[in-house]
């Protein structure tokens, strides 16, 4: 008991430490050795592929410092589908950031890959800027903003389908609902059934004729 007593105090210090150390955020992971070099490789090589492979590696080992240098290069010819590429794959939330940014000054197979870029990553800041490409077809990449909306299935990408579908064209309303049966399947596997339901329900009801609205309704009765 004497122990006992002696050892109580230094394990309540202890606890309190301990909890104390976990409630200090993780610092920030330093940056990847490899990192510099590539860089270096963008700013001063002049060798294309040696470029191209650069972004490719950044997106493996690139950081905060890589984001604007590849973001620099989204609209270069020949560099923008690596530099995309090389944005995919790295996890800070400013490269998802930089994408979205990059949407109004981009055009063309450029804007087409921002876009699906921003899908892979699932970027949900980007929902309400696909949505007004989705139904602005003047920009040229609608069915890639749709395509995107149905990666990130989101509720709020959800919504942003079913204003595509009760909004959107014949061929932009045939390119939400094969959205959304990817975006359904997604949702009712996080959890989050019902929103999959009225996405479906959207669905069935835009193209009700279609292979799609097919599938749409017996996943519906699937459900039930």
């Amino acid at each position: 008991m004497k122990i006992f007593r002696c050892l109580l105090p230094v394990l309540i210090c202890g606890a309190f430490a301990g909890c104390a150390t976990n409630s200090v955020p993780p610092a920030a992971q330093p940056p990847h050795p490899k990192e510099a070099e590539h860089l270096a490789v963008l700013a001063n090589s002049a060798d294309l592929q040696a470029r191209a492979r650069a972004c490719q590696e950044l997106g493996v080992v690139g950081g905060t410092a890589a984001v604007a240098p590849l973001a620099a290069l989204l609209g270069v010819e020949h560099l923008s589908d690596y530099a995309r590429s090389g944005l995919e794959g790295i996890r800070d939330p400013a490269a998802g950031e930089a994408l979205r940014r990059a949407l109004p000054q981009l055009q063309g197979r450029h804007l087409a890959g921002a876009v699906n870029s921003l899908g892979v990553r699932r970027e949900a800041a980007a929902v309400s800027d696909l949505q007004r490409l989705a139904l602005d077809p003047a920009r040229g990449a609608a069915a890639d903003a749709v395509a995107a909306l149905g990666l990130i299935a989101t509720p709020e990408a959800a919504e942003a389908l079913q204003k595509v579908l009760a909004e959107g064209s014949a061929e932009m309303r045939a390119a939400a609902a094969h959205a959304a049966l990817a975006a359904a399947e997604r949702l009712t596997s996080e959890g989050r059934a019902a929103v999959a339901r009225r996405l479906l329900e959207a669905a069935a009801k835009a193209v009700p004729e279609s292979p799609a609205a097919t599938a749409a309704r017996s996943r519906l009765a699937a459900a039930r």
